[in-house]
């Protein structure tokens, strides 16, 4: 059996990948900062409002302007996080193309298990046809000589089965096989999907 090594099926799309990788770190990063600034806005909020409870009138007004402002802020954090979402989505979009084309550069078709069948099959058969076509030589060159023996009327008599001990049929490559089919074509759609059926056993010249 071939010990086939498969060629990298999705180079292309891995460096379309990477790209991709690349401006998602770019989101990922002005997340991050908007994250923390809106982290350090919340802060500086639950201090403002602890301030306002024991402040001064004056002091007061100044902590009601300033959270105003870090609400302002705060909002306008949360319309960029959520602008960043579209962005995610609207980037997805820009590669869909480009990674179906990558796609479509893989060598997937080079491996076609139905070629890998036939031939199997004709190199099986092939095979079976050759030491089949021997041994019928060799039973049809023997057989008149050792028929003028077991067919005779007088030893027929003396054993009236030797007539069937000597056919071409006993000296045919056995073949014992209890499925309908050598190999179902589920189980080769099993073996494109990287199982093997269950109970397949090795050749005995494989396992010594």
């Amino acid at each position: 059996m071939a010990n086939t090594k498969v060629k990298p099926l999705f180079k292309e799309a891995e460096k379309v990948i990477a790209a991709y990788k690349d401006e998602v770190q770019k989101l990922d990063n002005q997340q991050q900062e908007l994250n923390a600034e809106l982290e350090s806005l919340q802060s500086e909020m639950t201090a403002n409002v602890l301030a306002q409870e024991n402040a001064s009138v004056s002091d007061l007004v100044y902590l009601k302007i300033q959270a105003k402002e870090i609400n302002q802020k705060a909002k306008v954090i949360a319309v960029l996080l959520e602008e960043m979402k579209e962005e995610r989505t609207e980037l997805k979009l820009k590669y869909v193309p480009l990674i179906r084309k990558a796609l479509g550069k893989s060598p997937v078709n080079d491996y076609n298990a139905t070629e890998i069948a036939e031939r199997y099959r004709y190199h099986m058969l092939a095979e079976i046809a050759e030491i089949g076509k021997q041994m019928q030589s060799q039973y049809y060159e023997i057989a008149p000589e050792i028929a003028e023996v077991f067919e005779d009327e007088g030893v027929l008599e003396q054993y009236p089965r030797l007539k069937y001990q000597f056919t071409y049929a006993n000296y045919t490559p056995r073949f014992s096989w209890f499925d309908k089919s050598v190999v179902s074509k589920n189980e080769v759609f099993s073996a494109c999907h990287g199982s093997l059926p269950q109970g397949l056993k090795k050749p005995k010249e494989d396992v010594e």
